[in-house]
């Protein structure tokens, strides 16, 4: 990815955050953002909510399958407590490792998806939510994790938004 492209993507960021006034856009300029970084066919914000062990879904690129509002149990495994205590962004980059992983695999390959990356946001120490992509086998290598990364900032004023909207 060249640098102009990528500090395009930035600038185009900022100027639908700074001129958008729908909480709900803000996921689809954070979504718009991680195509160009990382690639995203599949990209949902989850808000964490440890009173409730829960996690809820703020923003969805597919909404008719994976709709707004819609909530999962927490997990508490490896996976959960390195992000929340390490910040660890993790990626699956194969098909095989995805199994036993997803419990809707089957309908997240319908979609063309054999490779996830979830990056934890933190705020105040508290993990607040993640970002959750999915694309084509081997999308999500170590560069790609390195510039997940760059997500972190952009994703923060994001949860912000969308937590102060639905209240969680």
């Amino acid at each position: 990815m060249s640098s102009t492209s990528r500090d395009t993507a930035f600038r185009d960021f900022e100027e639908a955050l700074a001129h958008n006034a729908d909480p709900l856009a803000t996921g689809a300029a954070l979504h718009d953002l991680a195509k160009t970084l990382i690639g995203a066919r599949l990209f949902t914000l989850t808000a964490i909510e440890m009173p409730l062990m829960q996690v809820r879904r703020v923003y969805s690129s597919h909404p008719e399958v994976y709709p707004v509002l819609g909530t999962k149990p927490i997990v508490l495994d490896d996976w959960f407590e390195a992000m929340r205590t390490e910040r660890r962004i993790t990626a699956i980059n194969s098909a095989a490792g995805m199994e036993g992983q997803f419990p809707d695999l089957d309908l997240i390959r319908t979609l063309g998806c054999n490779s996830s990356i979830s990056v934890p946001i933190m705020v105040g120490n508290e993990l607040v939510g993640t970002i959750n992509a999915l694309d084509e086998e081997g999308r999500y290598g170590p560069e790609a994790i390195a510039r997940a990364a760059d997500l972190i900032i952009p994703a923060t004023a994001v949860f912000l938004i969308l937590r102060r909207h639905f209240g969680v």
